[in-house]
C-alpha cells in the first residue's frame, strides 16, 4: 500500500480497491491538482475541428506525474476506461487480450476521432464521476441511487454478504456512480475545488468547458456513455485525514460496469460476483489483511487474488449466495481472464490463470464446507489462502 506520496493539497491517503478488470497503466485517476504556488488550470483553449472536438483543457505542467501518484495512493490506478483509451491512442503498447471486455470497450470508443480520444485522455473527465461519487455520494442521496434494473439484486446481495462475513460492516454504504455529474457544472465545480484545490473562478470555467464538450459530443451521450463509469470499487478512509476524513466506507458500482456485464451476457451472476470480490476488500480492511512482507506488484497481486477467493467462497457457499460453482467460475472467467501481464506494476492484479486459480480455490473451499454447513471465520479463510498462494502464483506458461 503506497502511503508515502507527498501532495501540496491535503488529499489524505484513503484506500480504494477497484475490480481491476484491465491491465494497469502508468497514469490514472485524478486529472490535475494544484502544485505548490500553481494557479491551477494553465489554460483552456478552443481548437478548430468538428463538433466532436470543440474544446481541450490544457492542464498544468507535470500533471501526469501528480495524477499517477494520487491514483496509486487511492488504488484507482487500474481502471478499464483509462486502459482502453490509452490502448486506442497507443495500440502497440498493449499485449494482453483481446477479451470480451476489450471488444465491448472498443465498441464504446468506436467512431471517436483522435481529438475526442485526446480529450478523454487528457481532460480528467474519465475520473470525475468516480471522485464525485467517492467524496459526495451517499446511499440516501437519490442522485447516487443504484440503477433501477439492478437495485433489487445488488441491495439483496449486499445484505447477504454483510450477514455472511464476520466483520463489522454496518457502516458500509452501497451506492452508484453516474455520468450525470458531467452534465452539472455546479457539481463539477464543487469537485474541482475540493479535490483538486482549484480556485472557484477557474474551477467554474473548467467545469463549464467540460460540460459543454460532453454535451456537444454525440458519442458521450451526455455523460451516459458507459466509458465514464466503467468500474466498481471498495473504499475505506479509516484513520485518514484531509478531504477524505469522515468519508464513510463504501462499495460503489458504476453504471458502466453493469452495462458491460449485461453486454457480455452475464448480468444474472456477474454483478453479484463483482460485489463478492469488492466486499472481500472490506474484509481485508477490517481484518488488517493488507500487511505482508510483500511489496509493490507482488503485494497488490496477493490482495487481489485473495479478494477473488473471498468473493467466490461467498458466491458458491451454501449459506452465501449458493450459486452454481461452474456458472460462477464461467462468469468470473469472462472478466478475470483479462488479468494483466504488467508484472512489475504496483497495480498488478495477477495473470488470467492466477485469478482463475484463486477463484477455483475459493469455490472448492466452499464445497468442502458444504457438508459441515458452517462458514469459516474470515481470518481462517485468509490463512488458508496464504498457504496456497505460492501454488496459485506459480509460473503458468503452458
Amino acid at each position: 500500500m503506497n502511503k508515502s506520496m507527498q501532495w501540496p493539497v491535503a488529499l489524505g491517503s484513503g484506500l480504494v480497491l477497484s475490480l481491476g478488470l484491465l491491465a494497469p497503466v502508468a497514469r490514472a485517476a485524478p486529472a490535475a491538482a494544484v502544485a505548490s504556488g500553481s494557479t491551477g488550470v494553465a489554460a483552456i483553449s478552443t481548437v478548430a475541428a468538428n463538433t466532436a472536438t470543440t474544446a481541450k483543457v490544457a492542464l498544468p505542467t507535470g500533471w501526469r506525474t501528480r495524477q499517477a501518484a494520487v491514483a496509486a495512493k487511492l488504488h484507482l490506478d487500474v481502471t478499464p476506461a483509462r486502459e482502453a483509451v490509452d490502448r486506442a491512442l497507443n495500440p502497440d503498447d498493449y499485449t494482453c487480450g483481446p477479451t470480451d471486455l476489450d471488444a465491448y470497450v472498443d465498441r464504446l470508443l468506436s467512431g471517436m476521432d483522435a481529438g475526442t480520444l485526446d480529450f478523454l485522455s487528457n481532460s480528467g473527465v474519465l475520473d470525475f464521476p468516480t471522485y464525485d461519487a467517492l467524496l459526495f455520494g451517499s446511499d440516501t442521496d437519490a442522485r447516487y441511487a443504484l440503477t433501477p434494473d439492478y437495485r433489487q439484486q445488488l441491495s439483496k446481495t449486499f445484505r447477504d454478504v454483510k450477514r455472511f462475513w464476520d466483520i463489522s460492516s454496518s457502516d458500509i454504504q452501497l451506492h452508484a456512480m453516474h455520468g450525470s455529474v458531467l452534465e452539472d457544472p455546479v457539481r463539477l465545480t464543487r469537485l474541482l475545488t475540493v479535490l483538486y484545490g482549484l480556485p472557484k473562478a477557474r474551477a467554474t470555467t473548467y467545469a463549464k468547458e467540460v460540460v459543454a464538450k460532453v454535451a456537444a459530443t454525440p458519442a458521450f451521450r451526455g455523460g451516459d456513455n458507459p466509458i465514464f463509469t466503467l468500474n466498481a470499487f471498495a473504499f475505506s478512509a479509516d484513520g485518514e485525514g484531509g478531504i477524505f476524513a469522515g468519508v464513510p466506507d463504501k462499495l460503489i458500482f458504476g453504471d458502466g460496469i453493469l452495462d458491460a456485464l449485461a453486454a457480455m451476457g452475464i448480468s444474472d451472476v456477474g454483478p453479484r460476483a463483482v460485489m463478492g470480490h469488492e466486499f472481500g476488500h472490506h474484509v481485508q480492511y477490517e481484518d488488517n489483511l493488507f500487511d505482508s512482507p510483500l511489496t509493490g506488484a507482488e503485494a497488490t497481486r496477493r490482495t487481489e487474488l485473495m479478494a477473488d477467493a473471498f468473493g467466490t467462497y461467498f458466491a458458491t457457499h451454501s449459506r452465501g449466495l449458493a450459486l452454481n460453482a461452474k456458472r460462477v467460475l464461467q462468469t468470473e472467467k469472462t472478466f478475470y481472464e483479462v488479468g494483466d501481464c504488467v508484472f512489475d506494476s504496483p497495480g498488478h492484479h495477477g495473470t488470467p490463470l492466477q485469478r482463475e486459480r484463486a477463484s477455483a480455490w475459493g469455490a472448492q473451499l466452499a464445497n468442502d464446507a458444504h457438508k459441515q454447513g458452517h462458514i469459516l471465520p474470515s481470518r481462517t479463510v485468509a490463512a488458508d489462502f496464504e498457504a496456497v498462494l505460492p501454488k496459485i502464483v506459480a509460473p503458468d506458461a503452458g
